[in-house]
């Protein structure tokens, strides 16, 4: 099936249904999955103050379910990042 006959279709389905609670379901499968992608393709090294918060309230919940490591472990870890690029 092509992009835009599989596209094309949900729409059409959509406009059909009367069932207000189907189509509040819809709307928050695809939701979920907009925002799955878009923190996907979110640029890791990204500055804006939204991903840096972001990433920030990230971490303080990590060290608040005591997933930690230490800084020699962190390193070593930086330091395989950099022969790999």
């Amino acid at each position: 099936m092509e992009t835009q006959t599989a596209r094309k279709t949900p729409h059409q389905l959509i406009d059909q249904t009367k069932d207000a609670e189907l189509l509040t379901l819809c709307v928050r499968l695809l939701e979920r999955e907009a925002r799955k992608t878009s923190s996907q393709e979110r640029d890791f090294f990204s500055t804006s103050a939204v991903d840096l918060t972001s990433r920030a309230e990230a971490s303080m919940e990590s060290v608040s379910a005591g997933r930690t490591r230490n800084i020699q472990d962190f390193k070593k870890e930086v330091d395989q990042w950099k022969q790999v690029l």
